[in-house]
């Protein structure tokens, strides 16, 4: 063939094709006309996701461009063993864009993660348009758990929540039992010492629990969706099955650790509640039993001091109860409230038998109605101890150390104070929960900070304020500062009952989180049963009921179990991953790096101190 018939005839096919492609690139076009649908038919062969191997190479450094059968809306349930289950969405490189245009436009870090993210919004909604069968994995904690808003209808319609709802989420979920405990570890420190580590612990925290928040965004492997992720399924893209596991156990550790100082309070709160009903009730009584032989000032005294390891005789105490029933020879006494109503023997066993249903049931959706409470708790106990600065004004003394209310600036013993405050400000297994259903993402960081700074006046107003306050001597300052106040006052009366019907709501929800997060993690269900969902919460019950026996020292409990844990969690992974991300990313420095082993020897240095100070 002469070569200019040739060359016509290339110059044929070739524009040939190039029609050819143009009208399936307008036929495309015309199916999917934005990111809400997929315009794809039964049989339709989505080249986003069809098996066939890709037929061009992806650009250098991208991700291969794969094919995979595209599902109809009409075939969802039709297909044998079919999950339905929300999975990851794996980008593979179509809309029917050139990759030069969208490389010139972004960084091909940021091409892949915003189609991978609109491909799944899109075929999320092509698939299930109605939400009703593509759910969230199980392990994903909804976000209401936590939200302060008691129901649906108080949200906007687009069931998203803005940034006051957010921050006030934050904070009530870090206002938790530790507050009663900050005047005593405040003590433990010393007045100047106390507030610097207060408010420097609050800086350390909030700044791991941003890098928490960040994580998933700075991920480069694909298969986790960023906007799903919890931060264990970071550790496990970052550090394998063990940072996984890491981050699983450790969390477990501090909701147990709630669960155990739920029940020594709410012990303590049933106790007392109970006691001032029972004195009530008794004809012409002008005296209640546990104020009695107490020295009072400013209705504040001093508890008296207990071995720590004094075993109650709960145990004779039943065995005298049944043999009376039956007839024995004990005395008439042994009828008397003091008997079946004790702080450290009965009363954490009838509560036990009274919350074990709460604790069965498959979801916790009831008793998020009831988060609103903890603000409310939380509101109610800041105007107590205000009122009760009022009351007893100011009592401090910096200069006569022999004097009853000499102030110690510093003290030795101040890693009881950074201990609790570690657990005092962790939200770090809970923060990207809380974020989820934020309106406005890009103000996550500054909702974040200003949580931490309600949160960090919180318990600097508790502490210092009941500090200053007491009458007495500051060695009688208990861990529980309720338990400075007898059951006759009026205003710690209510603070208790009130606490106690807020501490029940609660503890089925933390309760639902240790199942959660433990099953999924052994299992890969959220419930794996109703025998194994008992079995657990006996475990945990017991647990609770052991520690409130044998052990109700609130601060003790606080300061141990936040030392070990936010170790790990709160001043190590955080740590680590930024680290290990900065790295991938090219990002890392010296400085960057020495100031995140810092933290990580923070946290090794504050579980020392624990055991040595």
């Amino acid at each position: 063939m002469p070569p200019f018939l040739a060359e016509f005839t290339e110059n044929v096919f070739r524009r040939f094709r190039q029609h050819e492609t143009d009208e399936k690139s307008s036929i495309a076009s015309e199916k999917m006309s934005s990111y809400g649908a997929i315009g794809v038919d039964d049989n339709d062969t989505d080249p986003l996701l069809d098996d066939e191997p890709p037929r061009r190479l992806p650009p250098a450094g991208g991700v291969p461009i794969g094919r995979r059968r595209a599902i109809s809306a009409s075939q969802i349930g039709s297909v044998p063993n079919q999950s339905v289950s929300r999975q990851p969405y794996l980008f593979t490189g179509g809309l029917g864009l050139r990759d030069e245009s969208l490389l010139s436009l972004h960084s091909e870090d940021d091409l892949h993660r915003e189609h991978n993210n609109a491909l799944r919004y899109r075929l999320y909604n092509r698939l299930d348009p109605g939400g009703e069968h593509l759910t969230m994995p199980d392990h994903v904690l909804p976000p209401n758990l936590f939200s302060i808003l008691p129901f649906e209808e108080l949200k906007d319609v687009s069931g998203k929540q803005g940034s006051i709802v957010t921050i006030f989420s934050i904070w009530n979920t870090m206002m938790g039992t530790s507050l009663l405990a900050m005047p005593w570890a405040l003590q433990q420190a010393g007045l100047v010492l106390g507030i610097f580590i207060m408010l420097a612990m609050a800086g350390i925290c909030f700044y791991t629990a941003y890098i928490v928040i960040e994580s998933p965004k700075r991920l480069q492997d694909l298969s986790v969706d960023p906007l799903l992720a919890e931060f264990s399924d970071v550790c496990k893209s970052l550090f394998g099955r063990v940072g996984e596991y890491c981050a699983v156990v450790f969390s477990v550790c501090v909701l147990i650790g709630g669960v155990i100082v739920y029940w020594v309070l709410m012990s303590n709160f049933l106790y007392y509640t109970g006691a001032v009903v029972y004195e009530a009730m008794q004809p012409n009584s002008t005296t209640i039993p546990v104020m009695e032989n107490k020295t009072f000032t400013c209705d504040v005294y001093c508890p008296e001091q207990t071995s720590q390891w004094t075993i109650p005789q709960w145990e004779k105490q039943i065995y005298d109860a049944v043999s009376e029933f039956e007839g024995g020879e004990a005395g008439e006494d042994s009828w008397s409230f003091d008997k079946f109503w004790t702080l450290r023997g009965t009363v954490p066993i009838y509560l036990a038998v009274a919350l074990f249903p709460l604790m069965n049931f498959k979801s916790p959706t009831f008793f998020t109605k009831f988060n609103v409470l903890g603000t409310i708790s939380v509101m109610y106990l800041l105007m107590f101890v205000f009122s009760k600065l009022l009351e007893c004004g100011v009592n401090m003394d910096f200069s006569n150390p022999k004097s009853m209310h000499y102030v110690q600036l510093a003290n030795m013993h101040f890693p009881a104070l950074s201990g609790t405050l570690t657990l005092s400000y962790f939200i770090h297994n809970a923060v990207l929960t809380i974020l989820r259903n934020q309106k406005h993402p890009e103000n996550n960081a500054r909702d974040l900070s200003i949580g931490y700074c309600l949160v960090a006046f919180c318990y600097v107003f508790i502490g210092f304020t009941f500090f200053a306050a007491f009458p007495v001597q500051r060695s009688c300052i208990s861990d529980n500062f309720l338990n400075n106040f007898g059951a006759g006052d009026v205003l710690s009366s209510t603070a208790r009952l009130f606490l106690l019907f807020q501490m029940i709501t609660v503890l089925p929800l933390l309760m639902f989180l240790v199942r959660s997060q433990l099953f999924y993690a052994i299992f890969g269900n959220t419930w794996p049963g109703v025998v194994k969902v008992i079995v657990l919460n006996l475990m945990l019950i017991g647990i609770a009921v052991g520690f409130a026996t044998f052990y109700p020292n609130v601060g003790s409990i606080l300061r141990y179990v936040g030392s070990i844990s936010g170790l790990v969690y709160v001043f190590a992974l955080p740590s680590m991953v930024y680290l290990k991300q900065s790295k991938a990313a090219g990002t890392l420095t010296p400085l960057k790096k020495y100031a995140h082993y810092g933290i990580v020897a923070v946290g090794v240095l504050n579980l020392i101190a624990q055991f040595v100070i």
